[in-house]
């Protein structure tokens, strides 16, 4: 299949929210992060700092102290998001209790799940991998009692169609990455319609008209469905995976588990937060490259017009100390895409 046809091709349906241990069948004491798989020793100073605060987050220690214990040990295990149906928007920290948007694709019969965006936290816990008690009510809340009501509406309506925002969204401007203003519009004016049906209207409006790029995740739960389901029905030739832990950066090709690898790249484009700095940004961390997997970000338009050549990436610049800096391009790095194919992969990338 090519670049042009992943990028018109399934048909998302928002259908429900639920746990990701239920979902994705997690067992206890797993966090999933961005990127390829990494042990915790090697992994940069802010996946380290998430994973210790995905164990606070769940209760499975008590300190910092402990939490560092018990990864140090081996008794959390850290592995890939992109190796279950999900990905790992920047930081990409997801454990049982987190809440995932399922998305199925029903050309291809397929789900997979991304948390939401954390509406007044921006990234939050699972995008920024940072905890409070705040924070950690406040996916409580999104899980438990914010989508609950809407979920119902949106069952018995058979779920929330999204392929014609999508294609509208690229018509209108969007690359469905980094740039999402008419996408979150669309969205917001569809849903409407199904969220004055729920007694938490207000709440539910509030949460789609203000958080900004809230689109981004079902984008990305919709292409990891899409690109799912496809290789499931025997397609191949295209990547299922992409994305980097601010060590690596890894892919994943249809009809195969194995991850091909290459350093991190560092992303270019402007610093969009007081006092950011070029030394303190971290090289690519998470796996939102998988819009571009399906056609749709820097393939289509790159956010730094300077970057250009093999397959521009867009995505967002990370601080080491936590948190977002900006947002620009780069190229994925070759080398992953030159160790696919000397093991055979015949990939359309063009």
């Amino acid at each position: 299949m090519t670049v042009e046809e992943l990028r018109e091709a399934g048909n998302p349906y928002w259908v429900d929210v639920l746990p990701a241990g239920e979902f994705l069948g997690l067992d206890d004491k797993t966090i999933l992060h961005a990127g390829p798989p990494i042990e915790f020793g090697c992994m940069c100073a802010g996946h380290k700092r998430s994973m210790v605060n995905a164990c606070l987050f769940e209760g499975w220690a008590k300190t910092e102290d402990e939490a560092t214990m018990l990864l140090g040990r081996g008794e959390v295990k850290c592995e890939s998001a992109c190796d279950y149906a999900t990905d790992g928007s920047g930081y990409g920290i997801i454990t049982k209790s987190v809440p995932l948007l399922i998305v199925e694709d029903r050309d291809y019969g397929s789900r997979a799940g991304l948390f939401p965006a954390e509406g007044r936290f921006g990234g939050g816990f699972c995008g920024w991998g940072v905890y409070s008690a705040e924070i950690a009510a406040n996916l409580a809340w999104m899980r438990d009692t914010l989508f609950a009501e809407l979920m119902s509406v949106l069952k018995d309506a058979g779920g929330f169609p999204m392929k014609d925002l999508f294609s509208e969204a690229r018509r209108m401007g969007d690359e469905l990455h980094s740039c999402q203003k008419a996408i979150d519009a669309l969205f917001t004016r569809a849903i409407i319609p199904y969220a004055i049906k729920c007694g938490n209207a207000a709440d539910l409006l509030e949460y789609f008209a203000m958080t900004s790029r809230f689109t981004h995740n079902f984008g990305q739960a919709a292409s990891r469905a899409l690109l799912l389901g496809l290789e499931r029905k025997g397609a191949r030739g295209f990547l299922t995976a992409a994305g980097g832990n601010g060590v690596e950066y890894g892919i994943k090709v249809a009809g195969s588990d194995k991850w091909y690898v290459a350093p991190a790249p560092m992303i270019e484009g402007p610093y969009l937060v007081p006092d950011a700095k070029r030394e303190n940004q971290l090289p690519w961390l998470g796996d939102s490259s998988i819009t571009e997997c399906r056609g749709w970000g820097g393939r289509i338009r790159a956010v730094n017009p300077g970057v250009s050549g093999g397959i521009v990436i867009n995505g967002g610049m990370m601080d080491i100390n936590g948190g977002w800096m900006g947002a620009g391009s780069t190229r994925m790095p070759q080398a992953c895409i030159d160790k696919a194919k000397e093991d055979g992969h015949e990939l359309q990338l063009a």
